[in-house]
């Protein structure tokens, strides 16, 4: 009996969090500026071409571990209230672009979570698709470099979150920002979108004085990271936005 009141308690918390995603209002052509919506994680389309795929991996253990016990109205309200929310712009024909919180995106994936929260920044679907590009680049909101740091097309974008290429310096320079080796100035200002990547190229042509292979940066991720701090504090580093010369937080 126990086993049967187990199971159909199992299926309506089912039913019941499936009401609660489709009673949500979601992210969609006619969404206006300053909408919070339901937006499918896999009907994203990135505005960068790669993340640092260490990163992901160390945030998906964290929000593994939050997701644990609570439902999925729980977590994403949890997401929220953390300001976990994924900024779209409504692009063309009503595409879906996040313009950041790509780790996130990428990490939420990796545990599973179907759905998230999203703030429409803005709503360019009847634009064309040259003006949209434009206005992401004027913007700051796109960020055109692949995983090995070469220019390429808004063409050459992926098109899902899945298909987000592994940038391992992208991962170190956010390992620097985590032991304060550079900081963002504004969180909120445009101008810091992408700062971590402009780390990863300086870390990415200063490789070369340091002994690890980058094809095993990702397996040797602490030693990595400490040579990546020692190239953070030299003084070729200094011209970087958000240089502090320093190595530890402590």
């Amino acid at each position: 009996m126990k086993h049967v009141i187990a199971t159909w308690l199992s299926v309506a918390i089912l039913i019941i969090t499936s009401w609660w995603a489709h009673a949500l209002e979601r992210c969609d052509i006619s969404s206006k500026t300053g909408d919070i919506c339901l937006c499918g994680l896999s009907e994203l389309h990135p505005t960068q071409a790669a993340v640092g795929m260490m990163e992901v991996r160390i945030r998906a253990e964290k929000l593994r571990q939050k997701k644990q016990g609570r439902s999925e109205e729980a977590f994403l309200k949890y997401l929220e209230k953390h300001d976990r929310i994924e900024p779209v712009v409504v692009g063309p024909s009503g595409v879906l672009y996040i313009t950041d919180h790509h780790h996130l995106a990428r990490a939420l994936r990796e545990i599973g979570v179907v759905v998230t929260y999203c703030r429409v920044l803005d709503n360019m679907s009847n634009s064309s698709p040259e003006k949209f590009w434009k206005s992401l680049q004027d913007r700051n909101e796109i960020h055109l470099e692949d995983g090995q740091g070469k220019i390429i097309t808004p063409a050459e974008l992926p098109t899902t979150i899945d298909a987000l290429q592994d940038d391992p310096f992208r991962s170190l320079a956010g390992a620097v920002r985590e032991a304060c080796g550079f900081k963002k100035q504004s969180e909120s200002a445009s101008s810091t979108n992408y700062l971590e990547f402009e780390w990863a190229d300086y870390l990415r042509a200063n490789w070369a004085k340091t002994d690890i292979p980058i094809a095993s940066i990702n397996e040797n991720f602490d030693s990595a990271t400490k040579a990546a701090l020692d190239l953070a504090t030299q003084k070729e580093a200094a011209a970087l936005p958000g240089y502090t010369g320093r190595a530890s937080c402590n």
